[in-house]
């Protein structure tokens, strides 16, 4: 099961904000509710002051009544006689400049200021949000603009390599190295590349070796028919079992063009890529002694040895299908091993299935090569010699043919040690 990766950070950006919008309120909340404070009126601190002054001669005494007035009220007051000399004072500090009332005195005047009232719980609180709240506000704002450059980034180098892919630059990469789901896409658009590059290039070598392949028997034929122009009967007739050689060459090459096409080599999964079967009941080993006359028509100089005794089995198959698939078995090991060496084409029933096996002498494969026998166009022999050429599909569509009858096809192989191609198929019922 695929871990949500990129979901699961998005979450937690998202829950880390929710949180710390959270703490911010839960800083700025209001303490619980005090009984309510309603310090003493100015008209009552007027008559106080003005009681003081008359009970109070004594300005030592009168200045010390005044500081517990402060205490009790707030109210700062001072005291001027006539001449406008202080008397007796309970301000802090400086005069205050501002709301600051005057008391007349017989004797004099007071000058008194009064605190400004409480503010509201509410006003007190909605200070103290400000602050905190313009911090989460900055907290999301940058939390929002590093998600977007770190899901930006990817998605633009994504796009990008995207469009470059569309446009034909076949080396076109995303290479991003990323523990999410956005690295996983990034890796599944390489893998996609690298395989559309494959079937681009194998394309392309598929058009080079056709063109290749037809040349030189359209050319002996072109020869021939030059010199039958020519009235070289002699020259002529001795080119006839070439020319026929070379049409059967050709009737090869269009036969392997066809079915390839009709397999639908692209990788179109949308539509099976098992070619259509005409089931008949067929002798195997029938079919493996037509295989065998075959053989030893088109290739005289080997030797081939069969290894099927007692066989006795039927199949229900596609008798010119199957035929297809031993033919190309049998010319590979032909092509790929020296006539002083011998073919051999075994077969025997076990668990219901018949297992037919071509075996050969020859030079075998490597094994980076033998990895890839199946893929379209791929050549393990890279040389265009005409007795090993041909388009890399035989092996592709042989094995093709075989799954369309429940079967397997495995190839087994070393350097110097020859090759076993095993065919599987199931008896009939």
């Amino acid at each position: 099961m695929i871990r949500p990766r990129l979901v699961l950070r998005i979450y937690l950006i998202g829950l880390a904000q929710v949180a710390a919008l959270a703490g911010a309120l839960w800083l700025v909340r209001p303490g619980p509710p005090g009984p309510p404070r309603r310090g003493p009126g100015e008209g009552f601190v007027r008559i106080a002051v003005e009681h003081l002054v008359q009970s109070t001669p004594d300005a030592a005494q009168l200045g010390n009544r005044l500081r517990e007035l402060r205490d009790q009220s707030g109210a700062e007051v001072t005291i001027l006689d006539s001449q406008g000399r202080t008397v007796a004072s309970s301000a802090t500090g400086a005069p205050r400049a501002r709301g600051v009332s005057t008391v007349e005195l017989s004797n004099g005047r007071a000058l008194v200021w009064m605190p400004p009232p409480p503010r509201p719980e509410r006003e007190q609180s909605a200070g103290r949000a400000v602050l905190p709240i313009a911090l989460v506000l900055g907290l999301v704002g940058i939390s929002a603009v590093l998600t977007t450059v770190w899901l930006g980034r990817p998605l633009a180098k994504l796009s990008q390599a995207a469009r470059d892919l569309g446009a034909g630059k076949l080396t076109a990469r995303a290479d991003l190295r990323r523990n999410d789901e956005l690295g996983d896409v990034a890796v599944a658009f390489d893998e996609m590349a690298e395989r559309i590059g494959h079937l681009v290039r194998a394309q392309r070598e598929l058009l080079a070796n056709v063109s290749h392949e037809l040349r030189t028997p359209l050319a002996r034929i072109r020869v021939a028919l030059d010199l039958a122009a020519e009235g070289d009967a002699e020259q002529a007739a001795a080119s006839l079992g070439e020319i026929a050689s070379d049409l059967a060459e050709l009737e090869r090459l269009v036969g392997d063009v066809l079915t390839a096409a009709r397999l639908e080599l692209s990788s179109d999964v949308a539509a099976p890529p098992q070619p259509p079967i005409r089931c008949e009941r067929i002798e195997a080993r029938e079919l493996l002694d037509e295989a065998a006359t075959r053989f030893r028509a088109t290739h005289p100089a080997h030797q081939l040895v069969i290894d099927a005794g007692g066989l006795d089995a039927r199949l229900d198959a596609d008798r010119m299908l199957l035929r297809r698939v031993l033919d190309n078995l049998l010319d590979n090991a032909a092509k790929h091993s020296e006539s002083s060496t011998p073919v051999t084409l075994a077969a025997r029933v076990d668990e219901q299935k018949l297992w037919i096996e071509v075996r050969d002498q020859g030079r075998g494969i490597a094994p980076d090569d033998l990895r890839n026998l199946f893929t379209p166009f791929f050549r393990a022999d890279r040389s265009r010699a005409r007795q090993t050429g041909g388009l890399g599909l035989g092996l592709l569509l042989a094995r093709r043919i075989v799954e369309a009858h429940r079967g397997s096809l495995e190839i087994e192989s070393a350097p110097q040690r020859g090759t076993v191609a095993r065919v599987r198929v199931p008896l009939a019922a």
